[in-house]
């Protein structure tokens, strides 16, 4: 139940960050902040080094599937 909520979390994150926070700032406008792919992709790596659970690994492929409206 945890990994789903680190999940949810990142993805959350990083939908609000792409579209929202950062056309405000644009000062950030290279990757991996301007690309939510591989926003959650470091991200879901950074809290899988922290966590150690494979589970959140999955986090990109699931934004992917949510981002093209597969879901």
């Amino acid at each position: 139940m945890n990994s789903i909520l680190n999940i949810l979390l990142i993805i959350t994150f990083t939908t609000t960050w792409v579209d929202y926070v950062l056309p405000i700032i644009n000062k950030l406008d290279y990757k991996p902040f301007n690309c939510s792919f591989c926003l959650t992709f470091w991200l879901s790596l950074l809290t899988f080094f922290i966590n150690l659970d494979t589970y959140i690994l999955i986090s990109p492929l699931i934004l992917r599937i949510i981002e093209r409206r597969l879901l």
